[in-house]
């Protein structure tokens, strides 16, 4: 009896090692392409239309690590994560910071915008300069960040946080070290011209199937035009 109570305490406690261990592959596991890689929050993981367009556009379904309610520091660690479990990851698909201004204690509804708001866009701005950092350092190839478009309704007022955040943004990837050393890049997509109200859900932020179609194709068309892996 104590030899089965033995056997059974190992094989459970194996099967826990194995879960803890792999936990952070499980939310995609029929991804096939492991050397483009997806992180982010709700934009990529709350109805996943981005990863099957791109899997359209593709042939291939990148590995998607993205949370919803994610925020950046957590975005941080899904980078982790998956250079960890891939050391050979080339492209990587990101976006990351809204929820820091949605659900963190800033006010960033208003207008002008408190220095709390401001505080939190250069705090989810440091953040972005030391992952794309982090991303050179570890050999990745190629960053194509998805930044946010406007929202709409009652999220409408964080439009004014949105500009703010887009005016750190491009100066952050043009010094990147995948720019300035000419190995690779780290390329910036601003969308805020090419989603309209009606490509937005109800819930005023996510966005739509023909949203996310928009959104995907903004990805890959820079995946194509800067000959990415993919």
């Amino acid at each position: 009896m104590n030899v089965t109570k033995s056997v059974l305490l190992a094989l459970v406690a194996g099967s826990l090692l194995f879960t803890a261990g792999c936990s952070f592959d499980l939310n995609n596991p029929n991804a096939d392409e492991y050397d483009v890689q997806i992180i982010g929050d709700s934009i990529y993981d709350y109805s996943g239309d981005i990863q099957e367009v791109l899997q359209d556009l593709s042939g291939k379904m990148y590995k998607d690590r993205s949370v919803s309610g994610e925020k950046i520091a957590g975005i941080l660690t899904q980078y982790d994560r998956a250079i960890g479990n891939t050391p050979s990851l080339k492209t990587v698909l990101a976006d990351g910071g809204g929820n820091d201004i949605h659900l963190g204690s800033a006010d960033c509804d208003s207008d002008p915008l408190t220095q709390g708001c401001i505080d939190t866009i250069d705090y989810v701005a440091d953040r972005m300069e030391v992952l794309l950092e982090d991303m050179y350092q570890d050999g990745v190839d190629d960053c194509v960040w998805l930044g946010y478009y406007y929202m709409t309704g009652s999220e409408a007022e964080t439009k004014e946080a949105i500009d703010y955040a887009y005016s750190l943004y491009p100066a952050i990837f043009s010094d990147a070290s995948f720019n300035v050393y000419g190995s690779g890049g780290a390329y910036l997509i601003d969308s805020r011209g090419d989603i309209e109200p009606n490509h937005i859900k109800s819930d005023d932020i996510h966005p739509t199937y023909a949203g996310s179609e928009i959104l995907a194709n903004l990805i890959w068309n820079v995946m194509v035009a800067e000959d990415t892996y993919r």
